[in-house]
Parts: structure tokens; C-alpha cells; sequence
């Protein structure tokens, strides 16, 4: 067989593989080479078999022919060659993360040059709405557009000879506008319907950019059609999620330690950039044994971020006192100048004695950690009338 790899100079790092190999008497060998340059490899087929394989000469035409309109079908998609072409200009179209939409025009023989955001966490698509101009409508099927994959040079306003790989073609048939949901990877949520068409194939991005050419395919159209403008509307698709955030600090700027986040009652591991949930109301839950129980509830939209910032309060308990004004306050025989603030004590019993002229009344606290108290003293007056 010959050696069409070094005849045709593919690369080393290209694969070949032989998939048929049977060496007995009376064989028919059949060999078949493939180079694909969209995905950078090449195939070596190689399909023996024997006189005992058919009963009949007729019988073997068969298995050949079919044998044959098989193997031409499974290697059809790898023929997929790179083309060089010029386009007469390049439309840049960026898409925005808000969900804003954005336009630009472009002719029969322009390019458009996809800029997907930079941030892609919700995005899982992108919807392109072609507003087609009447010159074009009035010549069913004149205009075509392709996507292409492997572009080069990489896209750019200013560039309009290019190479790649033609992956999907369509044309704007009669009518006077086209929707395409564009996925940016094969799993994905994006409605199918009636009034856009589902790009199957999943476009190449080359530095952040879809390529798609627009392509007069008819001779003897009109000549309004060369001037005849698209107007071109992109917007992104979200998938159905938002991110929530947790931003938690230590208390007195010290080091977070460890904590753990219930969302819904189900405990998530919530990285520094985020986890996603589906939108709606959530109940959290932070559970550490460093710090006190935090609860909080969280409303999370869709393609949106939510961040909930926590500041970590000591698991050290606290008393907290009310007293009446002139009130001379102790604990565990400490003289307590300000209690306005709550007072943090050790874990165990404490003693709280309150002394309001020569008025006493003392409380004892037994404070745990991650808990608060408060004790309160009150001064009440009665009031008796008589005749």
C-alpha cells in the first residue's frame, strides 16, 4: 500500500489507525486512506475478506458495493477541507452578558464576527435575528450563511482573507427574517420552536468569536442585491440559574475558619466564585464550630450574581445587661462601668448583682458557648388610693 501520509506531508502528531485485517488465502483487500484537516486526523482503512466469506461471484459484487457505500458514508464527514476566501467586509457584533441586545449591518458579502462576552458562566447560547432586506427575499435561496471553524487568522474588523473549515450552511430561502439559537456547547437547555432555527452543530470559538460568513450563492440576480443590507440583532441565552456568593469575615480581620453552608437544608460546597442555584428564595444556613449559627434567607435571579456577606460573630458567650439608669452593675464581683454593650465571660456560671441606692438583687448565669443572655433588672411602683 502506499504510503500517503509522507505524499501528502501530514503532520507527525496526526493519528492513523487500521481498522480491518485479516491475512488468509484467496482474499479481496480493500485500502483506504482519510486525512481531515477540521479535526487533525487522518485514517488508514484497510478491509480484507475471503472467497468463503460469499457463497456466488454476484453475492461478493454485493458485499463489495455495500461494503463500499458504507465505508463512504462513514468517511464522507471527514473530508472536510479549509478554504481561503475573501469576504468584503467584517461586521463586529458583540453580545452582551446583561442580556442587552446589539445590532450592526451587514451585506450579502460580509462577515460577522461573533464577540461572546468575557464572563460566560450563564450564558449557553446566543440568539442572532437577521432582519433580511427585500432584494434578497424577492431571490429565494440567493444568499447563504456558513459558519466556520478553525478561522484563521483570528477574526477581527479589520481583517477580510481568511481560512477555515465550513461546519454548518443554511440560506435565508423568501422570507424577510431568520432567527438562529446558536449553542456554545452540546449540553445545553436552549428551547427548541417553530420560529428559529436550532443550529445542531456546535460553532468553533477562536479567541472569544463566532465566524459566520454571508455568501452570494446565485448568478443572475439583480444588481440592487449586491448593496442590500442585513440588519443583524444578537442577544445572549441564559441557562435558567443564578450564582450566590459568600463574602465572610473573620472576627477582628482574623483568618476564616472553616464553616459549612446549608442551602434548602442540603449542605453545598460554595467555592470562592460561587455556586448556582436555581432562582427563587433561599433559606441558608452557616454552621461552624468557630463561630455562631448564621440564618439567612436570599432571593436569587436568573443570569444574575447574589452575594451574602457574613461577618462572623465569636462563639464566646456574651451577657447583656438593662438596668436602670444609676444602676451599679457586677459581675462575678467586677465593677461593670458601660453596659451598653454586651460583655463577653468564659463558658460556665457567672454572677450578676444589680444595686440601685441600698436596693440588691443578684442572678446567676450559667453561659454556654455560642450563646447570648441578657439579664434585666426592673424597678416597679404600685400605686393604692384610699378615701
Amino acid at each position: 500500500m502506499k504510503n500517503l501520509s509522507k505524499s501528502r506531508g501530514v503532520p507527525k502528531n496526526w493519528v492513523s489507525r487500521k481498522f480491518f485485517e485479516f491475512s488468509t488465502n484467496d482474499f479481496f483487500k480493500f485500502s483506504f486512506f482519510v486525512v481531515n484537516s477540521r479535526f487533525g486526523l487522518e485514517f488508514d482503512f484497510e478491509f480484507v475478506y475471503t472467497e468463503n466469506m460469499c457463497e456466488s461471484g454476484l453475492d461478493r459484487k454485493f458485499f463489495r458495493l455495500g461494503f463500499l457505500l458504507v465505508l463512504f458514508l462513514f468517511a464522507a464527514p471527514f473530508f472536510a477541507v479549509s478554504e481561503s476566501f475573501r469576504v468584503h467586509k467584517s461586521q463586529l457584533l458583540t453580545v452582551s452578558a446583561s442580556g442587552d441586545k446589539s445590532s450592526v449591518r451587514a451585506g450579502v458579502n460580509d462577515s460577522l464576527v461573533i464577540q461572546l462576552p468575557d464572563d460566560l458562566t450563564f450564558v449557553e447560547g446566543v440568539e442572532l435575528t437577521f432582519k433580511v432586506p427585500q432584494e434578497v427575499a424577492a431571490w429565494r435561496d440567493s444568499v447563504v450563511w456558513s459558519f466556520y471553524d478553525g478561522v484563521y487568522p483570528s477574526p477581527s474588523e479589520k481583517t477580510i482573507d481568511y481560512s477555515g473549515v465550513r461546519s454548518t450552511t443554511g440560506t435565508f430561502g423568501s422570507s424577510y427574517s431568520l432567527t438562529l439559537k446558536i449553542p456554545l456547547s452540546r449540553k445545553n437547555s436552549i428551547k427548541r420552536d417553530a420560529y428559529s432555527q436550532y443550529v445542531s452543530a456546535v460553532p468553533d470559538v477562536v479567541d472569544g468569536k463566532i465566524f459566520i460568513r454571508l455568501q452570494l450563492a446565485m448568478k443572475g440576480t439583480s444588481d440592487d442585491i449586491h448593496s442590500a443590507q442585513f440588519q443583524v440583532t444578537a442577544k445572549p441565552l441564559f441557562i435558567n440559574k443564578g450564582k450566590l456568593r459568600i463574602q465572610a469575615a473573620a472576627p477582628g480581620g482574623g483568618t476564616v475558619q472553616p464553616y459549612t453552608v446549608f442551602v434548602d437544608g442540603a449542605a453545598l460546597s460554595v467555592p470562592k466564585d460561587g455556586v448556582l442555584l436555581s432562582p427563587g428564595v433561599h433559606n441558608i444556613n452557616i454552621v461552624s464550630e468557630y463561630y455562631r449559627n448564621e440564618m439567612r434567607t436570599v432571593t436569587v435571579e436568573q443570569a444574575k450574581y447574589q452575594t451574602l456577606s457574613l461577618d462572623f460573630r465569636s462563639i464566646t458567650p456574651t451577657i447583656r445587661v438593662a438596668a436602670p439608669g444609676g444602676t451599679r452593675v457586677f459581675i462575678d464581683d467586677e465593677a461593670l462601668e458601660d453596659f451598653s454593650e454586651p460583655v463577653e465571660v468564659s463558658q460556665g456560671d457567672h454572677v450578676v448583682r444589680f444595686m440601685i441606692g441600698d436596693y440588691e438583687t443578684v442572678r446567676q448565669v450559667s453561659a454556654m458557648n455560642g450563646r447570648s443572655y441578657t439579664v434585666a433588672v426592673k424597678v416597679d411602683a404600685t400605686v393604692t388610693e384610699e378615701e
